[in-house]
């Protein structure tokens, strides 16, 4: 009958701790993100929507990134704070094993890992793809370009380059303009003007009105290279739009695709072997990383309890040291894998494995039930 009183008293305590660590995690992770979207240039006038839009279907990577780390630290910190308190010496004199006292934390991490699964294998690399989609929208649809000299600017499908810029005034000097137009995923035209002296001007919502001066133009055919169109203009306007509306699908990497996509894929065949290479890392990746919180259960409880009275810090720098080792190998064992073809996917599974069996030793050597 007090049994499950004490296994429901341990579970609230640490799920108080990794509720609060998840949200550390994920917010810290949100925050890079964020940041890593505006060096893009979001804050050139997009679309606050599809900012947040892209954040918000990064959740789930995030969620699958944060997961196991929160899992190892609530551990630590959940029953390093009970070993402290004296609780788990109080339950151990109260006959319980400690099979018992942390069946369901070990239950939980399960849970864990079977929601890793889920979000590894399908809704993070959907969620993923409509994130890059977000973000590539938000490129293309912005609503304002400040112009600095000496730079290459892109704008929709054009590329803009200036030796000398006014923002005040609106005026440049040394122009140069570039546009490429592909057809099929191939290069099809490429457009060059080149002007003395210009003038631009903002028209809201639509683009940048240019007005060169003294200058050339050229157009080249690449499939067809005696085709060439040149000529010289002693004035030219035209628009560069913010948004070139192509509209055109995009190739997608092998971290949007889902786990059955990958599957299919390899099944058809691919000609390029450093592809497929990657295809069958990532597959088999995303399994082993969702192992993590079973792993992370088997060597973070033995050690949690052992902390004693050291305190909290121990517990946390005991998990920044377990989290650098478990994927400092998991990178290397994807490298190695990647590399040589004879490790794959023992070289992917060996962090997981190799922390278990400490977890295992551990347990046995300080959590072993008399």
């Amino acid at each position: 009958m007090f049994v499950p009183i004490a296994r429901l008293y341990v579970l609230r305590t640490f799920a108080k701790h990794l509720v609060l660590s998840l949200f550390i995690f994920v917010s810290l992770l949100v925050l890079l993100n964020f940041v890593q979207i505006v060096n893009q240039g979001a804050l050139a006038g997009f679309s606050m929507y599809f900012l947040c839009a892209s954040l918000l279907y990064l959740i789930p990577n995030i969620l699958g990134s944060s997961l196991p780390l929160a899992f190892l630290l609530a551990t630590l910190l959940s029953l390093g704070q009970m070993s402290q308190d004296g609780e788990i010496i109080a339950l151990r004199a109260g006959g319980f094993s400690f099979y018992q006292i942390f069946s369901w934390v070990f239950g939980t991490a399960v849970l864990c890992s079977l929601l890793l699964l889920f979000v590894n294998n399908w809704a993070g690399p959907k969620a993923l793809k409509r994130s890059t989609d977000y973000t590539i929208l938000m490129i293309e649809h912005v609503t304002k370009i400040e112009l600095k000299p000496r730079t290459f600017q892109q704008l929709s499908d054009w590329v803009i380059y200036a030796r000398e810029v006014n923002g005040l005034g609106g005026t440049m000097r040394g122009v140069n303009l570039l546009r490429r137009i592909n057809r099929e995923g191939q290069p099809a035209y490429v457009t060059k003007m080149n002007a003395a002296s210009g003038r631009y001007r903002m028209a809201r919502g639509r683009g940048l009105e240019i007005e060169l001066s003294d200058g050339q133009f050229s157009q080249t055919d690449c499939k067809d290279e005696d085709k060439l169109l040149y000529g010289r203009f002693a004035s030219y306007r035209t628009l560069l739009p913010f948004y070139n509306g192509s509209g055109g699908a995009r190739k997608l990497n092998q971290r949007e695709l889902s786990t059955g996509d990958i599957f299919a894929r390899l099944k058809a065949g691919l000609p390029d072997p450093l592809v497929e290479s990657k295809y069958r890392i990532e597959a088999a990746s995303r399994i082993a990383l969702a192992l993590a919180p079973l792993a992370f259960f088997l060597v973070g409880a033995p050690l949690g309890v052992a902390l004693d009275k050291r305190g909290r810090s121990a517990g946390f720098a005991l998990s920044l040291l377990i989290i650098f080792f478990y994927y400092g190998l998991t990178i290397s064992g994807m490298v190695l894998a990647r590399k040589y073809e004879a490790l794959f996917p023992w070289a992917v599974f060996a962090p997981s494995v190799l922390t278990a069996l400490a977890g295992l030793w551990l347990w046995k050597k300080r959590l072993h039930a008399r």
